[in-house]
Formats: structure tokens, C-alpha cells, sequence
């Protein structure tokens, strides 16, 4: 028999108790979901003890199991669904009775996440820093790992001269023809502007294999032309940037492209900034190249060449 049937319940009553039960039940189902997604696009930034996973495994089991409880509460006032009601309250039970047990040995160990998480994030900095050192010394100052858009330069014009969706390879041919009329303009040779077509078809590439597209935009202001590219994939992880960028011919999709190492021996400058989110790579080139520096040795009356006996 129906909730409603039995004892005295006028429509407001009922109305009460369904929308409370219906707005918790809501509420109970929002919760875990927020939980499991704030923990999953967090998770690459730093890694929870398992201490931490297990009670959030459990708050989500135990606060799901609860809403239910009142759905089928709500339920049993137009069907008498006591049977899977009792059901469901039995595993709630459970649920529960392992969450407050588990408590008493968990609840040390997860206070101490977020000093975990604290050591984990400056460590991420630190290691960080040390790849943009490396890296920026490796490559001659011409590779900038930056740790957000701020580092990256501002565009070299208020707005592109053209905008490129790259979907398919074909679609490069439309980034080469953008790619011409801006170096033209700036007033390249023909030995820089096959550099910019090369390396900005390499860079089209990267992101078309590792991204599955990627919207490149072209500007020019003077002499300076400048490519921007940037994709939605999944980025590079930290560990593997020094391979991905120092490593000649080397690729993480196993395809035949040059990759980065290319690029920066033809670009002037490129900015790097990667995350779980995607990649952006900017390439910039002047109409002449930069002047070369001279070794440190050099400069403080050194010779790096060893010198013929007398």
C-alpha cells in the first residue's frame, strides 16, 4: 500500500515531504559528483596518499547510497517499494558502518594530505624551474618553458592576419599561403622564409598528431613575424620535455617528423607553454637573423680552441 494511504496525509504534508526527500536526493547525487570531478582534473597536478582516495572512495559511496534512500522514501508515497527500499537502506547501512570504522585509521593519515600536497606542488615547482634552466641553456636562451599565459609573449599585432583551424593535413596548405604573404611582407628571403614554412608546418603537425588539430594564427608587425599554435590535447609531461625538445628525430606518436629539435634550429625564438589542458607554441622570426653570441670564453679573453704548439 502507498505511503499516502496510510495515516493522515493531507497534500501539503505529502508535498513537503516529497520535495525535501526529491531536493536531498538531488543534492546527494550533486555532491559525490563534484568530488570525483574535482579530484580528477586536479589529479595531475599532484598525487593524493592513498589514505586520502580510499575515505574520498568512501564519502562518495556513502553520501550516493544516502540520497537514494531518501529517492525511494519520496518514491513509496504513490508505490510501496519497501522491499528495494530495504534493500537499499541494508547497503547504506553497510556503507556507513565501514565509513565511521575506516574513520578511526584514515582521518590521521588524510589530515596530513595537504602537506603532502604542499611538498608535492613545490616540488612540481622546483623541478619546474630547473627543466626552464635547462632547458633555455640547452637550446642557447631560443626554448621558454613558460608556467602560464603570462609568460607568454604578447602577440606581435592587435589582431592576426589570418586564423587557421587546422583539422587535416590539408588545411596546412592554407597556413603555408598566410604564412608567405606575411613573410613577404616583413620582407624575408627565401632561405628565412622556408625556416618559418618549415618550422611552422612541423609545429601544425605536432599538434595535429598529438592533439588531433590545432588553430594557428599569424602575425606580422615590421619585420617580425609570429605563428601561434595551440592545440587541446592532453600536453607534455615534465619528465618527458627535455626528450621531446633536445632529442633529435624524436617523437612520441612514432611518427617521421623532425619535432622540436628541428624547429628551434630554424626559429629565432619559440615559447612553450603545456598542460593537461593543451599546448601553445609561439615562434617568432625577424627578417635577419639574430646575431650570434659569442662563447663565454670568448668574451672574458678565453679561446675554446686549442692553440698550436710553438
Amino acid at each position: 500500500m502507498p505511503r499516502r494511504q496510510c495515516g493522515v496525509w493531507d497534500g501539503g504534508l505529502v508535498t513537503l515531504h516529497v520535495v525535501s526527500d526529491a531536493v536531498i536526493w538531488l543534492s546527494y547525487l550533486w555532491i559525490p559528483l563534484v568530488m570525483v570531478w574535482t579530484w580528477r582534473s586536479q589529479k595531475s597536478r599532484f598525487r593524493l596518499p592513498p589514505a586520502a582516495v580510499y575515505m574520498l572512495a568512501l564519502y562518495v559511496l556513502f553520501i550516493t547510497a544516502c540520497g537514494w534512500t531518501h529517492f525511494f522514501d519520496a518514491l513509496m508515497f504513490w508505490d510501496p517499494v519497501y522491499r528495494i527500499n530495504g534493500l537499499v537502506r541494508a547497503a547504506t547501512a553497510v556503507v556507513s558502518f565501514a565509513t565511521a570504522v575506516s574513520l578511526v585509521r584514515l582521518m590521521p593519515l588524510a589530515v596530513n594530505a595537504p602537506v603532502t600536497i604542499l611538498q608535492q606542488q613545490a616540488a612540481l615547482r622546483q623541478q619546474f624551474a630547473w627543466l626552464r634552466d635547462i632547458l633555455d641553456s640547452a637550446t642557447e636562451g631560443k626554448l621558454r618553458l613558460c608556467a602560464s599565459r603570462d609568460d607568454l609573449p604578447p602577440p606581435a599585432a592587435t589582431s592576426p592576419s589570418a586564423t587557421v583551424e587546422v583539422r587535416d593535413r590539408t588545411d596546412l596548405a592554407e597556413v603555408r599561403a598566410a604564412l608567405r604573404q606575411a613573410a613577404e611582407a616583413a620582407g624575408f628571403d627565401s632561405a628565412r622564409l622556408g625556416d618559418l614554412l618549415t618550422s611552422a608546418h612541423e609545429s601544425g603537425m605536432n599538434g595535429l598528431m598529438h592533439a588531433g588539430g590545432a588553430d594557428i594564427s599569424v602575425y606580422r608587425s615590421g619585420d617580425r613575424v609570429q605563428v601561434w599554435v595551440e592545440d587541446r590535447g592532453k600536453g607534455i609531461e615534465l619528465d618527458r620535455l627535455p626528450i621531446s625538445t633536445l632529442k633529435q628525430g624524436f617523437s612520441t606518436a612514432g611518427t617521421a617528423g623532425q619535432g622540436w629539435f628541428f624547429v628551434l634550429t630554424l626559429v629565432d625564438a619559440a615559447y612553450l607553454l603545456t598542460g593537461g589542458t593543451g599546448t601553445t607554441v609561439v615562434l617568432e622570426m625577424d627578417r635577419e637573423p639574430p646575431q650570434e653570441m659569442l662563447p663565454f670564453s670568448v668574451g672574458v679573453g678565453g679561446d675554446v680552441h686549442a692553440r698550436p704548439s710553438s
